[in-house]
């Protein structure tokens, strides 16, 4: 199977303008990058980003860029943790522009064989106008994707039962104890919300 490609114009719109054909790029392994330039030769610097440099490696950070032509490089993905999410940089001009591509790096196995990863501008906008997919009702904001959600639960919890004790208190002692628990209460969500 062919590797991928992810393709960067450059000097379509502008002189040194760098514009990716897709806004993400989702990948198995090693792929390759085609720099197409639209105008005049252009020196173009490549990196991966921390994050992404736990898989993926270039053999060659820079490369120059004919006038009216295309060049193309690869990136070497070694084994390591999946799914790794980092950026490809691209920088021309001698830093004058700059952009990243977010890269995702899947288990081989996850990823149907032969299926185009890639995301396309239109097909993010035709989501994003459609509120997502068509599966169903998007629940994502009612179940908070947290490693603390069982804290906060808990936290709501203990909130309700201070509330309701401070309501049939008939003490100021019992009073001042629930308000001290409620501002302790409260210091910890705001800790672990931030």
């Amino acid at each position: 199977m062919a590797p991928e490609t992810l393709v960067v114009d450059l000097s379509r719109e502008e002189l040194h303008s760098i514009e990716p054909a897709v806004e993400a790029f989702e990948v198995r392994g090693p792929f390759d990058v085609e720099l197409r330039n639209h105008g005049r030769a252009v020196h173009v610097h490549c990196n991966v980003d921390d994050s992404l440099s736990q898989v993926a490696t270039l053999s060659e950070t820079n490369h120059f860029v004919e006038t009216e032509s295309s060049t193309t490089f690869r990136v070497e993905v070694r084994d390591g943790p999946r799914p790794v999410s980092g950026a490809l940089r691209f920088v021309a001009a001698y830093g004058a522009q700059e952009t990243a591509v977010p890269v995702t790096v899947s288990d081989p196995a996850s990823v149907p064989m032969g299926e185009r990863a890639s995301v396309s501008p239109v097909e993010t906008e035709a989501d994003t106008a459609s509120g997502g997919s068509s599966d169903g009702p998007d629940l994502s904001g009612l179940v908070p994707d947290r490693d603390d959600a069982p804290v906060l639960a808990m936290a709501g919890v203990a909130l309700v039962v201070a509330v309701v004790a401070m309501a049939l208190a008939n003490s100021a002692v019992v009073m001042l104890g629930v308000v001290a628990v409620l501002i302790g209460i409260l210091v910890a969500v705001a800790v672990l919300v931030r």
